[in-house]
């Protein structure tokens, strides 16, 4: 009793340093580092999001971009055309567009497992991305679409983007991130969330026991896409422009080894990898802007094959070490 009521005061220590210090961060950091930062929390929640197919459902989705890119040119489509700059609105409708787009996806590939879903999701994601590069006349193609900076609760900010995006959009945007992993955390810890590890463990005495496989997995399938999707749109106002490589597959592989790296069997684990996979990437690209590709997959493909739980796996490791030495 004692030992869970520690774990549980270790945890609730750990969250409060850890709000603490983000919204402390933009007042000790750079503009870059907040920047950077942001880029690699949205990049987590959307890798948390992927998660949820790949470590509570066993299902691998090559085209989640899809979804990311939807939110961003849901935002910069609704600006650029209709002249709406409230931040809420854009952020409603982009939600309710991949809600839309997740559910009719999912509908159509969920019926399928294994490397059929992964093939389809992969389909269904070039779709989406030749269908922004190739209309030109409304998505601009490669040019991409520039988004100016919008109001934030109705206010308007008349300042520069560097300002706008390292304390304001932070303040604002970061709630929101918070919010939804705290919604996803609570949701893979009910019912519907211990449903889905029975549905991934073994499938077909889940069917035998009266639960509709396909069913949950629609469901979980939209709540990725449409979290996805709500990153994305977070994501283009930090840039300030979208461009079709926000839907292409190799952002899905990119959020795939973000969820494996930072531990997938872990729900917060994507999350973390997401941050450190961003500041990786920049160091990399400061000090080599050639080869940081090369160095960035060696230290991923070392991370996953001397960890198979990732950073988190290899983290309890060390914890379960140190206290077995103590003992």
């Amino acid at each position: 009793m004692f030992k869970k009521e520690f774990i549980l005061s270790y945890r609730g220590l750990v969250s409060i340093c850890v709000l603490l210090l983000l919204f402390l961060f933009p007042l000790f950091s750079s503009p870059y580092n907040t920047f950077i930062l942001y880029s690699g929390l949205l990049l987590g929640l959307a890798a948390v999001s992927v998660n949820i197919l790949l470590g509570y459902m066993g299902l691998v989705s090559f085209g989640h971009a899809a979804y990311f890119g939807i939110g961003a040119y849901t935002v910069a489509l609704l600006t650029y055309y209709f002249n709406i700059h409230s931040m809420e609105v854009l952020l409603l409708v982009a939600f309710l567009t991949s809600l839309l787009i997740s559910a009719i996806v999912g509908f159509l590939t969920v019926r399928h497992t294994e490397v059929y879903f992964a093939l389809l999701t992969l389909a269904f994601g070039q779709l989406f991305y030749s269908l922004i590069l190739k209309f030109y006349n409304i998505t601009r193609g490669t040019d991409g679409i520039s988004i100016p900076m919008l109001s934030l609760i109705g206010i308007k900010f008349n300042i520069t983007r560097e300002i706008f995006t390292s304390y304001y959009y932070w303040y604002y945007g970061i709630p929101i991130v918070l919010g939804l992993l705290l919604l996803l955390w609570v949701i893979i810890n009910s019912p519907f969330g211990l449903t889905l590890k029975i549905i991934r463990e073994n499938p077909s005495r889940a069917r035998t026991i009266g639960i509709p496989v396909e069913k949950y997995r629609w469901y979980a399938f939209i709540l990725s896409g449409t979290i996805t999707g709500i990153a994305g749109a977070l994501y283009a106002e930090l840039y300030g422009h979208v461009a079709p490589d926000l839907l292409h597959y190799s952002l899905s592989g990119e959020l795939l080894c973000i969820a494996l790296f930072g531990g997938y069997r872990s729900f917060i684990g994507p999350m973390i990898g997401g941050v450190i996979y961003t500041f990786l990437k920049s160091y990399l690209i400061s000090i080599t802007s050639y080869y940081w590709n090369f160095f960035l997959g060696i230290f991923l493909a070392l991370v996953i094959l001397f960890f198979r739980g990732g950073f988190m796996g290899g983290l309890n490791l060390l914890i379960l070490s140190i206290r077995r030495k103590k003992s």
